[in-house]
């Protein structure tokens, strides 16, 4: 993507977007609901049209040409599998649908299966199974046209761990073959787990990307957030005890925070609420999350 706009009348959901992604690299897209990163997947598979800027994808234009759109396969949110149906016989029906030809059928659905891990499911019906094997059989099915390049909408949105740490290992496998992974995702964790490079989107605009890592330490420094729960809501006093000591309140009337590059000013704090008489519950150092991120880019932005 070059210097991609896309509006919508009067909203500009893009404003000048560039986007690159490598061979066997995975991308992850953050940014809060409204941000544009359903609008930037569907200018990629070429559901919209640009209003202006340049979309390329394997050196083609998606919105102009076939081929392009047959070298990638979009993982949406939503399951998009029959429920009364087995994980193979959805797996059969997709390939069909995809324009697999009879022959080809059996040995894309056990290589999708095989990627995916999920054989020993493959007689299930979808609808008997949990929400991290229906993501897992959601991604088989977009493996049957063995795209080069692979978009994941939250694809790990509602799973328990276990599930989430089966998908990933998925994912990495598939970097390891060579495919490019486009995901969206809130999730700072697994981004930081998972990608290569981030992008984090802030109305329409691509305002950081790299390695999560260096844009914290860009962003951050070597600060890092101090929240302290209390174990009851602070009286008028106590908030003014609380604001003198360097603490911000939270959305939550139990949670005050404050950022430090220090780690032994937990302990000096600690010792300060205790003299003051201000009941803890905990006490703790916290990596910055993505509302932090956010909150920083959006100001800088303002």
């Amino acid at each position: 993507m070059s210097d991609v706009h896309v509006s919508f009348g009067a909203r500009a959901a893009l404003k000048g977007l560039n986007l690159s992604l490598g061979q066997g690299e995975i991308f992850a897209l953050l940014g809060r609901n409204g941000s544009g990163k359903t609008t930037l997947m569907r200018a990629l598979t070429g559901q919209i049209r640009v209003t202006s800027g340049e979309v390329r994808v394997f050196a083609k234009d998606p919105g102009r040409e076939a081929q392009p759109r047959r070298l990638m396969s979009l993982v949406p949110q939503d399951i998009a599998l029959y429920p009364r149906l087995t994980v193979r016989e959805n797996l059969e029906v997709m390939g069909g649908m995809a324009g697999l030809s009879r022959h080809e059928i059996p040995q894309r659905v056990e290589q999708a299966m095989a990627v995916t891990r999920v054989e020993n499911r493959q007689h299930d019906l979808i609808e008997h199974l949990s929400g991290g094997y229906k993501r897992r059989a959601n991604i088989a099915a977009a493996l049957l046209t063995q795209p080069k390049l692979l978009l994941l909408d939250e694809p790990t949105v509602g799973v328990d761990v276990e599930a989430r740490l089966a998908l990933h290992q998925t994912l990495r496998d598939l970097r390891e073959g060579g495919t490019s992974i486009l995901l969206t995702t809130h999730d700072l964790d697994e981004a930081r787990a998972l990608s290569d490079r981030v992008g984090i989107l802030a109305s329409g605009r691509l305002a950081e990307t790299g390695p999560i890592g260096e844009i914290l330490r860009r962003m951050f420094g070597d600060s890092r957030e101090i929240v302290v729960g209390l174990s009851r809501e602070p009286t008028e006093p106590m908030e003014a005890i609380l604001k003198e000591l360097g603490l911000a309140p939270t959305a939550n009337p139990l949670a005050w925070n404050s950022w430090s590059a220090e780690v032994g000013s937990l302990g000096r704090l600690e010792t300060a609420l205790e003299q003051h008489g201000i009941d803890i519950h905990e006490i703790r150092l916290r990596e910055p999350g993505l509302e932090q991120v956010l909150t920083r880019i959006e100001g800088d932005q303002g």
